[in-house]
């Protein structure tokens, strides 16, 4: 019985298109130090729910370097662990050794799949590596939509504010609402998820947006300790899938970490499953 019920929840109240959102993770932060080994989690979540889902291999992945070289870098399958409904999810693992100084990018564009909606959505990821100095945080991945920082994307405290600008074909995108969220370290139960004072689930405190201005440019706050993720979204025609013609919908993730004020460990238990 509990289980049928967290299943509705996930459908009905976490995920009701099953689009989620691709996550490019590392733990402690995103530093790294040359010729050290840095370990990125890449996988579907729903990251403010802590929801977990499972990823088919992505189409695309590569590792920008400070001098805009990309060179290609290997998925490690691995397991995670669904809270919700504890079962074990599909996941990757990038394991990294570097031999350059200066801010690196992942970079990953997973292939298309269809939501509950009848979307074919294709999703873009991007994480900044920080290795000892400041170069190279302002390159681009090269995607169709992608978000440039105006901001150093990394070194935030709480309550750091994030300037950016969404482009779509290199060109400024106007008047689009970019989203954006924390990665909860664990699953959130119905009971546990933040109510509004009519007692419904408060959507605008998990997920929160603003709007691009006329010049593509917005600014967020990023409240809290832990990973955040910022999204943007946009139609991009029709495709034929099975044949069948479907709308296209491309989405753009850009992941960043916000250090704690006072030193604590975030521990984000469910993602890797111990054999």
């Amino acid at each position: 019985m509990i289980f049928i019920l967290v299943f509705i929840f996930i459908n009905l109240f976490v995920s009701p298109s099953l689009a989620y959102k691709l996550f490019i993770i590392s733990f402690p932060d995103n530093y790294g130090k040359m010729k050290k080994e840095k370990i990125f989690y890449v996988g579907a979540a729903e990251p403010a729910f802590g929801a977990i889902y499972d990823l088919k291999p992505p189409k695309r992945f590569f590792l920008l370097t400070p001098d805009k070289k990309t060179i290609k870098v290997t998925l490690f399958r691995t397991k995670y662990e669904d809270k919700a409904l504890n079962l074990e999810r599909i996941g990757y693992k990038i394991q990294l050794s570097l031999e350059t100084k200066g801010d690196h990018y992942i970079c990953i564009e997973s292939d298309y799949y269809l939501t509950r909606d009848l979307k074919l959505t294709k999703s873009f990821a991007k994480v900044p590596l920080h290795v000892e100095i400041e170069k190279g945080w302002d390159n681009f991945c090269g995607f169709d939509l992608e978000i440039k920082p105006y901001t150093r994307p990394y070194g935030f405290s709480d309550r750091g504010i994030f300037w950016g600008q969404v482009l779509y074909n290199n060109k400024p995108l106007s008047n689009v609402i970019v989203e954006f969220e924390r990665f909860s370290p664990v699953f959130l139960n119905l009971e546990d998820l933040p109510k509004d004072s009519y007692g419904e689930i408060n959507y605008p405190y998990l997920k929160k947006t603003v709007k691009t201005n006329k010049d593509g440019f917005f600014v967020v706050s990023l409240e809290k300790p832990g990973w955040w993720v910022l999204t943007v979204k946009r139609g991009a025609g029709i495709k034929t899938f099975g044949n069948t013609s479907y709308p296209v919908e491309i989405a753009s993730h850009f992941w960043i970490y916000v250090f704690p004020s006072k030193e604590e460990n975030l521990k984000y238990n469910f993602l890797e499953k111990t054999p």
